[in-house]
């Protein structure tokens, strides 16, 4: 549990949903500039050491303050980070332990948007009495659901509704995004790889279609189930690897961060059986104008003209499974930083807060991303003899 100071220092005020500027989405590109190791773990109530280890989704909550979600737990991390004028995350401190009141596969989180804050909370929208420390909402991949919890203690104030595809995942493939529109009226979320209706899973020669849900939320702060929508994503097939031990690649969407009208982030994770272990890929896609597949009822992967159409902003092969993806702050000489973040697996290997820049100018500069921790993984992965990835 938290102390009452701590209700007070993570609440989620409106600024923290500050409209993406407009962009020319022609010219727009991601170029990565350095990353920051977390510790192994930190102090936590009671003097009790907490593992950084597993981690699967981050999101800023406002300024310099971010939460990231441990898989199969029921961690949530609260801590600052310090990010450079050129994007660069430089430094994370003042670690915080929240303790959900449920032990989940938890993949990722984003801030409760005020409307259906207030109306998880138990209050009117428009009321002025202070909600239970704000909320979070944090998606889950055995139930699966996406539940809002109080930044206070934990608890969980409700849950989503979701399509019904979504209900029904491939195992240890469902719900692994979560992201909210800057104008908080619209949450999205979506499963790692296609549901077994749509299509079979990903192989060495082909992908996945996966369904993107975007879920309204009313002016009573409800989700309006009349105005969801559903859009089919193609995932890119496994990325090409050297073999070197039995296993079966995989490909799919572990993040997404939503810029608003439509517009949304996509990150994909490739992992593979060999040498390179993973694939990062980040698409650029506009939904505004897509149809919405929600009269498609099975078989959306042979339906290639009711997919969306993506724009590759950045790929990097590293020894990284990166998993989490959010929007940082806007940076003074232009630009808009992302930070993602590397699930380590319970390998032994220093969890990595990558820095990223979204921007209209294809710039030079390129910081290589921890080359030699992306060796050292390798290596590590396999010695263990390929753990699958979360």
């Amino acid at each position: 549990m938290l102390a009452a100071a701590l209700v007070a220092a993570c609440s989620i005020p409106a600024a923290a949903t500050g409209v993406f500027r407009a962009i020319d989405e022609a010219s727009l590109r991601i170029v990565q500039r350095g990353s920051l190791s977390l510790p192994r773990g930190f102090t936590g109530p009671g003097g009790a050491e907490v593992p950084l280890t597993g981690l699967s989704g981050i999101t800023r909550l406002d300024d310099d303050r971010y939460a990231a979600v441990l898989d199969n737990s029921d961690v949530v991390v609260l801590f600052r980070l310090s990010i450079d004028d050129e994007g660069v995350p430089v430094d994370a401190s003042d670690f915080r332990l929240l303790t959900l009141d449920e032990r989940h596969d938890h993949e990722d989180l984003c801030p409760c948007p005020p409307l259906l804050a207030q109306r998880l909370s138990g209050r009117g929208v428009g009321d002025d009495e202070a909600l239970r420390g704000d909320c979070l909402l944090v998606c889950e991949e055995d139930t699966p659901a996406v539940r809002g919890v109080s930044l206070a203690d934990g608890a969980t104030l409700g849950m989503l509704p979701l399509p019904g595809p979504l209900r029904a995942p491939q195992h240890n493939r469902g719900l692994e995004s979560l992201a909210v529109d800057p104008d908080g009226r619209h949450v999205w979320t979506t499963t790692e790889e296609g549901i077994p209706a749509d299509g079979p899973p990903p192989s060495d020669t082909a992908g996945t279609v996966v369904r993107i849900a975007r879920l309204a939320i009313g002016d009573d702060g409800t989700i309006d189930e009349s105005d969801t929508r559903q859009f089919g994503y193609p995932a890119d097939q496994p990325h090409g690897f050297v073999r070197v031990f039995a296993g079966v690649p995989l490909s799919g969407v572990t993040a997404i961060a939503a810029l608003g009208t439509g517009r949304l982030l996509v990150l994909e994770r490739s992992g593979c059986p060999g040498l390179p272990p993973f694939e990062a890929r980040i698409y650029l896609v506009d939904t505004a104008a897509a149809s919405d597949v929600s009269d498609v009822e099975k078989d959306l992967a042979a339906r290639r003209d009711r997919l969306l159409t993506k724009r590759l902003l950045w790929k990097e092969q590293t020894g990284s499974n990166l998993e989490g993806l959010c929007l940082g702050p806007e940076l003074p000489g232009g630009g808009r930083s992302l930070l993602a973040v590397s699930d380590n697996g319970g390998l032994g290997t220093p969890t990595q807060l990558v820095g990223l820049v979204l921007d209209e100018q294809d710039r030079d500069a390129r910081t290589p991303f921890a080359v030699g921790m992306g060796l050292v993984a390798c290596a590590v992965v396999i010695a263990r003899g390929g753990r699958r990835p979360r």
